[in-house]
């Protein structure tokens, strides 16, 4: 099974386009985004591992051209390495959350079941993609209901607060003032069984999850 979506970026001018690829046992995501930072056009690139129970196990994040990778990965019992590194304040995340897609909202939202007034505290590996940081954020989910056949979750993380609007499948509608979908297909409605690296074959790197 495969999902396209494009968003419109409206808070950084530009778009995304995403793949989702389902495999038997995981999911590969690639997104490639353009927006302007602060008058500056950028190109980058994100693939992503995902396990069926949406958990992430490995990002790989491409700038304006690298070659090289930016990677986050996950190993046993929740912890974390950051370009061959260990980060022990990641410590029992679960996600990572990619500044530059709505996707990342996705993760945490598809991970559990929801009853109308349910909170729920996730702690995620937060990166700003632009500046290949990383940080432990904690951010909160509040699903208050349906309209007009979509999900309404409450988002706050520190100060700021906003409502997303989710279809039925987790997917990010409308992330008021900052992201918009314009469009999404699914091809197939079964996990392939087949071996994922056809999906990598255009990565911007020869290196494989």
């Amino acid at each position: 099974m495969e999902q396209r979506v494009i968003w419109d970026h409206i808070e950084s001018a530009g778009a995304e386009y995403l793949t989702l690829k389902k495999f038997a046992r995981h999911m590969e995501v690639r997104g490639t985004v353009l927006l302007v930072d602060q008058g500056t056009p950028h190109q980058l690139t994100y693939d992503l591992k995902v396990g069926l129970d949406w958990k992430t196990k490995k990002v790989k994040i491409f700038r304006d051209g690298d070659t090289e990778p930016f990677v986050v990965q996950v190993e046993n019992q929740d912890k974390w390495w950051v370009n061959g590194r260990y980060d022990e304040n990641l410590d029992g995340a679960t996600n990572v959350d990619l500044t530059i897609t709505p996707f990342s909202n996705s993760l945490p939202i598809n991970r559990v079941s929801w009853n109308i007034g349910e909170r729920r505290t996730f702690k995620m590996v937060y990166i700003d993609v632009l500046r290949k940081e990383v940080m432990p954020l904690l951010q909160v989910y509040t699903y208050l209901g349906d309209t007009n056949g979509h999900r309404i979750f409450q988002y706050r993380c520190r100060e700021y607060e906003n409502a997303l609007v989710i279809d039925k499948q987790g997917w990010v509608v409308e992330y008021p003032g900052v992201f918009n979908r314009e469009s999404i297909i699914t091809i197939g409605s079964e996990a392939s069984s087949e071996q994922s690296h056809s999906f990598l074959t255009n990565a911007p790197t020869t290196e494989s999850f």
